[in-house]
């Protein structure tokens, strides 16, 4: 379902601190105490530590640390958000919508903040029951009929037909004539969840032909061709749209139709002239795997991999040469460092190293190096595996030793997704696992290929990434 209303919530971030505890009586020291001072955590400080725990999705610790921010500035809103997101996710729902009362003192804007909460923070996803919000919003404003409108959608997509006919209707003739229109697409959707597809095809339709053809109408009314598998019918009707008005919300809905119907041919094309004449929807392309922007950096006798390395103030190259991998046998390749250092020589990782190995060797010399229990440039076969299906693994890749990882993902940014790198003096992508050290101190990004999980970038105690591949 597609979010209505833009919350401030979406800007979310959190940090970790415990809450203050009320102070105890001073009482008259004696003649030989020393009083301890406990000092007081900046400001600038918590907020970090708000944003750094937020991202890590360590909720519990951000409520206290909200709470510290909110005490300090009652109308700090990053914080209050996050403290009610962060309630929501630990499924402290009836606090939530509590926080929210109490911040909004116009019962309207209460009822609508709590009644779009169920798909801000997809909910249903997470198989949990959304009645709460709902009928709180309900109860607060019930001359609204925007939260019946979405209640009616939740119903719909649960297959209660019944009752999501009741609610929608009854919600929609509720509506002003503003609202109609701002809320055609939700009631569409709810026409079509209640199996009532033509009618929900035709009121969209209707609406885009009056030249209500808001982003929302759009997206819905194309989503019915996909949810139908009517995929040639709908690209035939966004072709007709486009001659037109050349839309490029349109030409990305086109190039998602050809995408799941399986031409990516066609879909790229949509999705690269996307790129080139209307400078939007950068991430089709790269969503689609189009060969026009994504890096080949399949491992050949003839391919190279130039890192930037950081080190004790030292910048220099450290190159990749004549990489020959098989996850189930061994990987071997040449290195050469440039500037100062100089090293090189041949690596060879044994086929246990890279198949079970966790210890990685990141501190080289002069020489031939031979791992029979650690990997370097590459992940292991079981590291990779274990990111991929429990999303978390434990990695040796500094001086600190062994560490918990995590595997690090932002809903609304896929920058973690797909990794820049030069190729042939263009910018491309490569598809890319973004993973992280529980302490925060320590980040891997790794070729998302079970075939060739090489390392992309590092930050540890120096810091090391890829630039270009030949």
């Amino acid at each position: 379902m597609n979010k209505l209303i833009v919350l401030a919530i979406v800007f979310f971030s959190a940090a970790n601190l415990c809450a203050q505890q009320k102070a105890p009586a001073v009482q008259p020291p004696a003649a030989t105490t020393v009083a301890k001072v406990v000092p007081m955590v900046p400001t600038k400080e918590l907020k970090k530590q708000l944003e750094r725990n937020y991202k890590r999705k360590k909720y519990k610790k951000v409520i206290p640390i909200a709470d510290t921010l909110l005490s300090r500035n009652k109308k700090d809103e990053n914080a209050f958000m996050k403290k009610v997101a962060s309630k929501i996710y630990l499924k402290m729902d009836k606090a939530a919508i509590d926080d929210l009362k109490g911040w909004y003192k116009n019962k309207d804007t209460a009822a609508l903040i709590i009644s779009i909460l169920p798909y801000q923070f997809d909910l249903r996803a997470m198989g949990r029951s959304t009645d709460i919000y709902y009928k709180t919003a309900m109860a607060l404003s019930p001359k609204s009929g925007i939260p019946h409108v979405l209640y009616a959608a939740q119903l719909a997509d649960d297959g209660k037909i019944t009752e999501a006919l009741s609610y929608g209707q009854k919600g929609y003739a509720m509506l002003s004539p503003s609202y109609k229109k701002s809320f055609a697409n939700t009631y569409a959707m709810v026409l079509h969840g209640a199996d009532k597809k033509p009618e929900a095809y035709k009121l969209l339709e209707d609406e885009i032909s009056a030249g209500n053809n808001s982003e929302d109408n759009v997206r819905a009314y194309f989503k019915f061709y996909s949810q139908d598998k009517r995929y040639e019918d709908g690209i035939k009707m966004a072709s007709a749209m486009l001659q037109a008005d050349s839309s490029a919300f349109v030409l990305s809905r086109r190039a998602i139709l050809y995408n799941e119907m399986g031409n990516n041919e066609k879909a790229c094309e949509d999705a690269i002239l996307l790129n080139t004449r209307f400078e939007s929807f950068y991430y089709l392309s790269k969503q689609f795997g189009c060969p026009q922007v994504m890096a080949d950096v399949t491992p050949t006798p003839e391919r190279t991999y130039i890192y930037e390395v950081v080190f004790q103030g030292q910048t220099y190259d450290f190159r990749v040469t004549n990489p020959l991998v098989d996850m189930n046998n061994g990987v071997s390749f040449k290195f050469k460092m440039t500037g100062d250092v100089g090293f090189g020589g041949l690596v060879s990782i044994a086929k246990e190293a890279i198949n079970t190995a966790h210890k990685q060797n990141n501190r080289f010399s002069n020489g031939n190096l031979d791992l029979t229990d650690e990997t370097t440039v590459w992940v292991s076969n079981e590291v990779f595996n274990e990111i991929k299906t429990k999303g978390e693994t434990t990695i040796t890749a500094d001086i600190l030793g062994e560490k918990p990882y995590e595997r690090i993902v932002d809903d609304y940014n896929d920058d973690d997704d797909f990794y820049p790198v030069m190729v042939d003096d263009k910018e491309k992508y490569i598809k890319c696992i973004k993973i992280g050290s529980k302490d925060g101190d320590e980040e891997i990004w790794i070729n998302d290929d079970p075939k060739n999980p090489l390392i992309l970038k590092m930050k540890l105690s120096f810091s090391i990434e890829l630039k270009q591949v030949i």
